[in-house]
């Protein structure tokens, strides 16, 4: 039988990272783990040594979870981290399942999705699902055969938001902007050749489409744009990274659209 969670006695946990598994590293996103998505959690680790309020802090929420933690060394920790700083905490996670696309298109009113038309990179991932928190957007659409994982650097970067929004992956971004359409969306993408967006009245329902960090939006994408919105730049200044233009432009949604949905 499987042992019982138990904060009493420390779990030595993996040599490597179990199958299927997700880790995700460092105090916030730990933490954030513990306290939002503690049925997920399998177990934690902790480097040999560590102290001060912050391990204390993981400590007392690990016995609140009542789940499995063990006193590693850090050499274990960088293995899991692989690159990215996790300061001395870990936690291995059980799958999270992507969200129903067709879920997302489901809620009533004012309603901005940010679709990722190939983005591979995890810190913009990270990044565009904490502004998607910040700001109660509906969700952020991932597309193309190779979306990040939502654990290790887009769990960190999104700092203990990502179980507060809804990720989906869909195969093509152009066919999910299609239903989108039918479900009462206008669909922009972001060119920056499109319209500036201090020009554009933008719509209620929005699926704002932002393209990788190397391809931009694919042909069937673009097929499905309603138009394209741009942000103003200082001269010089060709283009701002996607996470960042994704923060600029679904802002601006947000400013004019400024009611926010209960409970958020």
């Amino acid at each position: 039988m499987r042992d019982q969670h138990s904060s009493r006695t420390p779990d030595s946990g993996p040599r490597t990272p179990g199958g299927g598994s997700e880790w995700v590293v460092g105090f916030h996103a730990v933490l954030a783990a513990l306290e939002r998505e503690r049925a997920r959690v399998e177990v934690v680790w902790l480097a040999e040594g560590l102290s001060g309020t912050r391990a204390r802090q993981i400590l007392e929420a690990v016995r609140a979870a009542g789940v499995r933690y063990a006193s590693v060394q850090r050499r274990k920790l960088d293995l899991v981290a692989a690159g990215v700083a996790h300061n001395g905490t870990a936690a291995r996670l059980a799958p999270a399942p992507f969200a129903d696309p067709g879920t997302l298109l489901e809620p009533a009113g004012p309603l901005c999705l940010v679709g990722l038309d190939g983005v591979e990179d995890a810190h913009n991932l990270g990044a565009v699902v904490r502004t998607a928190a910040a700001l109660a957007l509906g969700g952020v659409v991932v597309a193309g055969p190779h979306p990040p994982p939502l654990g290790g650097a887009a769990a960190k970067v999104a700092a203990g938001t990502l179980s507060l929004v809804r990720v989906a992956h869909v195969g093509s971004l152009g066919d999910f902007a299609v239903a989108a359409k039918r479900s009462g969306f206008w669909v922009l993408g972001g060119d920056s050749r499109g319209t500036p967006v201090e020009e554009l009245e933008l719509p209620e329902r929005l699926l704002l489409c932002l393209g990788g960090e190397a391809a931009g939006l694919r042909a069937k994408t673009r097929k499905a744009l309603d138009g394209t919105v741009s942000i103003p730049l200082a001269p010089g200044v060709e283009s701002m990274n996607l996470s960042v233009a994704a923060g600029v432009l679904a802002w601006e949604w947000r400013r004019r659209f400024a009611r926010l949905p209960p409970g958020s």
